[in-house]
C-alpha cells in the first residue's frame, strides 16, 4: 500500500456542514428562466432539480458573512459555451451571487478574419447568456500574459522537436493565475467558477490544499488539463459540473432555452482557429522540408514527397505518403537531421514504448508522491495525453548510476527548470508517448499532478531488433 503525500480525507466538521449553502428547493428549477420557458415537463423539472442538488454539493462551505445572510460572491468564467452557461445558472439558483467574465487570450485582429479564435462569436454568445441570467459581464484581456507565459514557451518547445500542450500552462498561469487574481482582487469574488468537468475535494486535513478529482463523466473528464494548477489556487476554485454528465448539461441548456445549447464544444487550440496547424505554426517557425525516413530500413521512403517541416507532425499521426498499400504513421522526429521517422501501420512496434523520462514536474500538493516503504518508486495510474486511457505505471526517481536508453526516434523536450530526474515505467507498452506532452498521474480518482515527457525510451521495435 502506498502513502500518497496528498493529505488523507478527514471527516467533515459540523461547522463545515452548518455553513453549506442553503439546499436548492424544487421551486428553484421551476423559476429557472421565467421568460420563454412555459410549463416544464415533470422529467425536465427532475433533471434540473437533480443538477442543482449536485451543484449545491460541489460548492464550498460558506463564509461567516454569507451564513449571516449575504450571498457568496462568485466570478464565473463565461466562455459563451454550454458548460459555463449551465454552471452560471446553477450557481445562481443555489444561492450564489455571480459576476461573469469572458477571457480574451489571443489577439487575432491583425490576422485574417477567417482565422480568428471565434472571439467575436464567443462574446456574442456570452452576452446573450449573461443577459438571460441577468448577470454583469466583464471582459478580461490576458493576451499579454498568454503570449509570454504560454505561447512563447509553446513555440520554443516545437523548435526543439517536442509537441507541447498549451492547455495545462494556460490553466495554471492564466485562468487559475492571472484571472483568479483579478477575480479576487478586482471583481470582488471569493471563488472562481468554471465549466470544467472535474471535482474538488475540500474534505482534507486542516491546512492541506484541496484534492483534484476526476469528473464523474469519464468521457469528458478534464482533470488532465487541470493537473498543473496549484493546490492553493484550487482553494478559490469551484467546478459546478464535476458531478454532472455532459449529456445532462446539454439537455438542461435546451430546457432552459439557452441559444448555446447546441453550440459545438471547443476542440483543439483556440489561437489556431480554423486553419491547418502546419500553416499556423509556419508563421512562427520557418518550415524546412526534409525526408520521411522508414524506421525499419533507416532510409528515406522511396518516392515520398518531402515533409513540410517538423513542427507539422507529431508521434502517432498518419503521415500523408501516397503510393503505399498500408498507411504510414509518424513514430518520431530528429531535429538535427530534419527527418520525420515513419512506419507502416497504426499499430507498428515503433509506436510503442514502456519507459519515459520526465521533466518540469508539477504536483497539486506541491510534493512528489511517495511509497509507504520509503522506496524511490511508487505505483500509480497515468495518462500520456488527454484522450488516452489510464494505464498502470511505476514512477521512480533516477539514481546517479542509472542509465536511460533513449529511443533513436525520440525528439527531446528542453526542460524549463532543473530537478532530479523522474522515470515512468508502464506495465504494458504505451502507444505514441510523445516528448512535450504531459504525463499526468492519478491515485484512483485523485489527480496528483505529473511532469512533461522529456524523452521516450526504446520502442518495442528497437528492443526486438536488439534481442
Amino acid at each position: 500500500k502506498m502513502n500518497i503525500t496528498t493529505p488523507r480525507r478527514a471527516a467533515p466538521s459540523l461547522r463545515a456542514r452548518a455553513h453549506r449553502p442553503p439546499r436548492p428547493d424544487r421551486a428553484l428549477a421551476m423559476r429557472a428562466s421565467p421568460r420563454a420557458l412555459g410549463k416544464l415537463k415533470p422529467r425536465d423539472v427532475a433533471l434540473l432539480d437533480s443538477i442543482l442538488s449536485r451543484v449545491h454539493a460541489s460548492m464550498p462551505a460558506r463564509s461567516e458573512a454569507a451564513t449571516a445572510g449575504a450571498r457568496e460572491e462568485y466570478v464565473v468564467g463565461l466562455s459563451g459555451g454550454v458548460d459555463s452557461a449551465v454552471a452560471a445558472w446553477a450557481l445562481e439558483r443555489c444561492g450564489a451571487r455571480a459576476t461573469a467574465t469572458l477571457m480574451r487570450n489571443w489577439d487575432a485582429r491583425d490576422e485574417d478574419a477567417a482565422t480568428d479564435c471565434s472571439h467575436r462569436d464567443d462574446l456574442k454568445s456570452a452576452r446573450a447568456i449573461a443577459e438571460k441570467l441577468n448577470l454583469r459581464l466583464i471582459e478580461s484581456d490576458f493576451t499579454r500574459e498568454y503570449w509570454h507565459e504560454v505561447f512563447e514557451p509553446y513555440v520554443e518547445a516545437f523548435e526543439s522537436g517536442a509537441t507541447p500542450n498549451p492547455d495545462l500552462e494556460c490553466n495554471r498561469r492564466v485562468k487559475f493565475g492571472a484571472l483568479l487574481r483579478r477575480a479576487m482582487e478586482d471583481l470582488g469574488g471569493r471563488y472562481l467558477a468554471t465549466g470544467h468537468y472535474a471535482r474538488i475535494d475540500r474534505d482534507v486535513d486542516e491546512g492541506a490544499p484541496p484534492r483534484l478529482l476526476r469528473g464523474i463523466d469519464q468521457t469528458k473528464d478534464q482533470s488532465y488539463f487541470l493537473a498543473s494548477v496549484r493546490g492553493e489556487a484550487l482553494r478559490s476554485a469551484c467546478f459546478p459540473l464535476g458531478a454532472v454528465f455532459k449529456s445532462e448539461t446539454r439537455e438542461a441548456a435546451r430546457i432552459l432555452g439557452f441559444d448555446c445549447a447546441d453550440r459545438r464544444s471547443s476542440a483543439g487550440i483556440c489561437f489556431i482557429g480554423r486553419r491547418p496547424f502546419g500553416e499556423f505554426i509556419g508563421e512562427y517557425i520557418t518550415p524546412s522540408e526534409g525526408a520521411f525516413v522508414d524506421a525499419e530500413t533507416a532510409r528515406p521512403v522511396p518516392g515520398a514527397a518531402p515533409h513540410r517541416g517538423l513542427a507539422s507532425y507529431t508521434v502517432g499521426q498518419r503521415a500523408k505518403i501516397g503510393g503505399a498499400p498500408k498507411p504510414w504513421f509518424v513514430v518520431g522526429k530528429n531535429v538535427a537531421a530534419n527527418v520525420v521517422y515513419v512506419a507502416k501501420g497504426a499499430e507498428h512496434d515503433a509506436l510503442y514504448s514502456t519507459r519515459a523520462a520526465l521533466a518540469d514536474e508539477f504536483w497539486i500538493s506541491n510534493r512528489r508522491p511517495t511509497s509507504d516503504d520509503g522506496s524511490s518508486s511508487v505505483r500509480l495510474l497515468a495518462k500520456t495525453r488527454y484522450a488516452s486511457s489510464l494505464t498502470p505505471v511505476t514512477l521512480s526517481v533516477a539514481s546517479d548510476d542509472e542509465t536511460f536508453t533513449k529511443s533513436r526516434f525520440s525528439s527531446s523536450f528542453v526542460p524549463r527548470v532543473e530537478s532530479s530526474p523522474l522515470r515512468a515505467t508502464f506495465d504494458r507498452p504505451e502507444r505514441a508517448v510523445t516528448p512535450g506532452q504531459a504525463l499526468v498521474l492519478y491515485d484512483g480518482d485523485v489527480c496528483l499532478g505529473g511532469g512533461v515527457i522529456e524523452h521516450v525510451g526504446v520502442t518495442e521495435f528497437e528492443a526486438r531488433a536488439a534481442s
